[in-house]
């Protein structure tokens, strides 16, 4: 059976609507597939931050993503390089002061701890040992661009403290520690997770001694990013009674940070590890409360949001990554395209009605218009059943 020339270009343009229907899926898998690498920058080698991060990897991997774990002495400097676009850095951490980062191009998906600020003093000090009594001593610490050091110099110039009058050396993390436990510092300060094992071996230590801070409270109002906590007494040995006492202290919450445009797969899969990692109890933390975005200072990302309120969305939890992301980048267009199409469609039926319906009177008309030809050859003159019986047709 031949084709009508119209059928024929029809039938053409849907052949190319439908190659082209299928590269624009190629090229839009491609485009939304998840990167293969994602860079997260981290503190010195052995700090808390680093150990999170090497948490994270499993989680990952899983998910097809190398993670990248990048170390820096400065960790302050990480929300610097989240904000430039060029550092290459995907996920950070922060604990620090961030109000200049409020409206920088940067997002937090939530808190996942607090680390204390730790203070230990040599025990020659004495047993009870206050802030002050450090004034005019020899303090050890990490590198000056670390966020131990600047909270814990803001700390100190209040009780002026200051490089004029007290001397301060910067130390890589694990050097710091065994400087200290040495003997040639009179205190160090960390600011680590309680957990970690550099704070579990100065704490056992007996030549060390935990300094409390007395005027915890009123050093959160001058340094709003610390807040007050309390170490309880024997948390890292009951028996031996380590510490000896409830150690009032601060802490400073740590936020992982994003850089902006990350792929929401690589979104998603950092607040799935976050959750899976930190969601359990701590030292200083019940189960459950972390990781959370309350009170957060920096802008929220959307995503973070939305998991918080409703956890992973269905597409993530059960397609794969590259077919989740393309659903997730096109789904809107694509329910737009379905619309239109079942309007197209149904606009096709309806104009199909309306055909057969003016096709139907047409014949009605002609039908009428015989019947009037025929009454007039035959020479009939119509009646009034005549005319009823037309008027039915």
């Amino acid at each position: 059976m031949a084709i009508g020339p119209r059928r024929e270009v029809f039938l053409r343009i849907r052949l190319m609507i439908l190659c082209l229907a299928i590269v624009g899926i190629v090229v839009g898998v491609i485009s939304t597939r998840p990167p293969r690498t994602v860079t997260i920058e981290v503190g010195p080698v052995g700090g808390s931050y680093h150990q999170v991060a090497l948490q994270y990897v499993p989680a990952f991997k899983r998910a097809g993503i190398d993670l990248q774990v990048r170390s820096k002495d400065n960790s302050v400097e990480i929300m610097r390089d989240l904000t430039d676009p060029s550092s290459g850095v995907d996920i950070g951490f922060e604990a620090q002061d961030v109000s200049e980062y409020r409206h920088a191009p940067v997002f937090t998906v939530g808190h996942i701890q607090l680390q204390p600020l730790f203070v230990f003093a040599s025990a020659d000090l004495g047993r009870r040992i206050a802030l002050t009594d450090l004034r005019g001593r020899k303090i050890v610490m990490p590198p000056p661009s670390s966020a131990t050091s600047a909270a814990a110099i803001r700390m100190f110039q209040l009780y002026d403290i200051t490089p004029d009058n007290t001397s301060f050396t910067s130390l890589p993390l694990a050097m710091a520690a065994s400087e200290l436990r040495a003997g040639r510092y009179d205190a160090g300060v960390f600011m680590l997770a309680p957990e970690n094992e550099v704070i579990r071996g100065l704490a056992s230590y007996s030549g060390l001694r935990l300094v409390t801070f007395m005027e915890a409270k009123a050093i959160s109002q001058h340094l709003p990013f610390l807040r007050p906590i309390v170490l309880p007494r024997g948390i890292y040995d009951i028996a031996d009674g380590i510490p000896p006492t409830d150690v009032t202290m601060l802490a400073g919450t740590v936020d992982v940070v994003v850089r902006p445009g990350l792929h929401p797969h690589v979104v998603q899969t950092l607040l799935a590890a976050m959750t899976e990692e930190h969601r359990g109890a701590t030292f200083l933390s019940n189960a459950g409360d972390y990781p959370t975005i309350a009170g957060s200072e920096l802008t929220v990302h959307p995503l973070a949001l939305d998991y918080y309120r409703t956890g992973t969305p269905w597409i993530y939890r059960n397609l794969p990554s590259w077919l989740a992301s393309f659903v997730d980048h096109y789904l809107l267009v694509g329910l737009a395209l379905f619309v239109l199409f079942e309007l197209y469609r149904w606009s096709q039926y309806l104009t199909e009605i309306g055909r057969a319906l003016l096709a139907s009177l047409a014949a009605l008309r002609q039908r009428k218009s015989i019947g009037r030809l025929a009454r007039a050859k035959s020479g009939h003159v119509p009646n009034s059943a005549d005319r009823d019986a037309e008027a039915n047709i």
